[in-house]
């Protein structure tokens, strides 16, 4: 997959809603903040709550706000709707009330939140999405989902040698990223006509749906009838789920391309290096941008600091597989930045996400994802 690099350079949750706050905040600075010791107010509005990547979303962010360069002129506050658009437009409206200088969100629908974005921007407000919404004034950071999934699928038609039956995983229904990414899937297998898109399973981001949609579909059909799998989310189950079932090692693990998942991409060591958990097999890991839902903060302090910034950024995810799979010592910002992107076994756990480092938020290594701190902290 290529896209334009930045410009000039999300268990399954259909939960109530989750209406806690987080707040930090130090010494004054910036004249036009809002908050009485004279930080900027930024809120962060959470959707879906309960799966690893979006509680990881929620440690970076407040990871980000800890950074010596911000710790002393933010209060950040951070909030989750579940997945219920028009309470996500409620909180928002009540951000904007609040006097929120600026507001981050992981949007519930495309289009839904587009009204109560146009009142914040109305009033002055920085409104800072991550994967996309459609009112023009918001700040939008996305990947290109219609990419990202005809590149994973690419990816696995190659491997099963461009014939065979594969099983796609999409994200939560109606959500833009996750209807792009399986757009993308099927204008891709479209492509071969020897390929057949033998199911499509619903897994809401979360393992435990993913590996439960699975079996399922082996109540119908063996793993022999699955030549390659393609997930937004739980390829690291899925080819546990193979080991479980006894299909591994007297055969090889299924090919499969999706997340991030640390678990993930310790399967794609070979057995010989004795790491728990690998398995020696064919993957491909390219998570969906767990750094830059901390990048969107950093976007909203460029912007209250009156710098020029495009309002509809891309980004592209790193791509691991079995050829370039590095085990870091510690999972550490410096580590990530020398090259490795695989933490090792007990770190975290093996479902946690762990593209939380590029070069836009350098400072962000594991225990930021982890426990909502830098490195330094």
């Amino acid at each position: 997959m290529k896209r334009p690099t930045i410009r000039r350079f999300l268990r399954f949750a259909m939960l109530a809603a989750l209406g806690s706050s987080l707040a930090w905040g130090f010494a004054p600075d910036a004249a036009s903040a809002k908050t009485k010791d004279g930080k900027y107010l930024i809120y962060y509005s959470m959707s879906y709550v309960g799966n690893a990547w979006q509680t990881e979303a929620k440690n970076v962010i407040t990871a980000m706000a800890l950074l010596p360069e911000y710790r002393d002129r933010v209060e950040l506050r951070v909030q989750a709707a579940g997945a219920n658009a028009a309470r996500q437009i409620q909180q928002m409206n009540a951000m904007i009330q609040a006097g929120a200088d600026a507001i981050l969100a992981f949007p519930i629908s495309p289009t839904a939140l587009n009204g109560v974005i146009k009142n914040a921007c109305n009033k002055g407000v920085i409104v800072v999405v991550i994967n996309g919404v459609t009112e023009p004034c918001a700040y939008v950071v996305k990947i290109d989902g219609v990419k990202l999934g005809a590149y994973r699928t690419k990816y696995v038609v190659d491997k099963i040698g461009g014939k065979g039956n594969i099983v796609a995983i999409t994200g939560v229904p109606g959500v833009s990223y996750s209807e792009e990414h399986h757009q993308g899937v099927k204008e891709e297998i479209a492509r071969h006509p020897e390929v057949n898109l033998l199911a499509e399973l619903v897994g809401f981001w979360s393992h435990s749906q993913a590996r439960l949609e699975m079996r399922n579909l082996l109540a119908t059909h063996g793993w022999d009838e699955i030549d390659g799998i393609v997930v937004q989310t739980g390829c690291y189950t899925v080819s546990q789920m193979q080991v479980e079932d006894g299909w591994w090692p007297e055969n090889p693990i299924i090919p499969c391309a999706g997340e991030s998942a640390n678990g993930n991409r310790l399967q794609m060591l070979p057995t010989s290096s004795g790491i728990e958990g690998a398995l020696g097999k064919s993957g491909q890991s390219i998570g969906s941008g767990l750094w830059a839902v901390g990048y969107t903060f950093r976007v909203a302090m460029q912007v209250l600091d009156g710098e020029n910034v495009d309002h509809l950024i891309y980004y592209t995810g790193v791509e691991v597989t079995e050829d370039n799979v590095a085990l870091c010592e510690t999972g550490s910002a410096a580590e990530f930045a020398a090259g490795c992107n695989t933490i090792k076994p007990g770190s975290v756990p093996p479902d946690y996400a762990i593209d939380f480092w590029s070069p836009q938020v350098p400072e962000m290594g594991f225990k930021a994802a982890l426990h909502g701190v830098p490195d330094d902290y």
